[in-house]
């Protein structure tokens, strides 16, 4: 498992000046660092990597050509409205929909366990605030608003992972 925090410690910055160099700016730049960081936390390779460094700037120079392609083959329009509306209809099966909401409840009840200023954070996170404007909101250190997100993020993947069958509890894991 990698130390997400200590990884985002000695090479977050370093990563934001590399994206900004690329031509990201500053706000983008933070995005995407944070963005690699979530994957990294998210999709870890099962192998050991011998050079974290290089796989974590590996993985932000994907995202950012990722996001460029984006932004160059889907411009921003200014109506989203106009977009939706041209959209095909494609509603999800009966099925679909009852999982959904299954996994939403579930999503509910494990967000509820966590206690207020993570909550807060991850709430701030998903509406699209930045970890630096978390921190100025909960009067924390930006470090303190990332690693909470972490924290959030691996307890609702692993009320989840529960609930699916696809994993222990971590207090499980933790007495094998």
């Amino acid at each position: 498992m990698w130390d997400i925090q200590s990884l985002f410690r000695r090479h977050g910055k370093d990563i934001e000046r590399f994206l900004r160099r690329r031509g990201a700016s500053s706000d983008m730049a933070e995005d995407i660092t944070q963005e690699t960081f979530l994957r990294v936390l998210t999709a870890a390779p099962a192998m050991p990597i011998g050079n974290d460094r290089a796989y974590l700037f590996g993985v932000a120079r994907n995202l950012s050509v990722d996001i460029a392609r984006r932004q160059r083959l889907f411009p921003t329009v200014a109506d989203a409205e106009m977009v939706l509306a041209a959209l095909p209809d494609e509603a999800p099966s009966a099925e679909r929909v009852a999982i959904s909401r299954q996994e939403l409840a579930i999503l509910q009840a494990a967000l509820d366990e966590v206690p207020q200023t993570p909550r807060e954070v991850f709430l701030l996170r998903v509406e699209g605030h930045t970890f630096a404007t978390i921190g100025e909101k909960l009067d924390i250190p930006l470090q303190t608003a990332f690693s909470q997100m972490v924290k959030v993020m691996m307890h609702l993947k692993s009320r989840l992972d529960q609930a699916r069958g696809d994993e222990l509890p971590v207090s499980e894991k933790r007495r094998r």
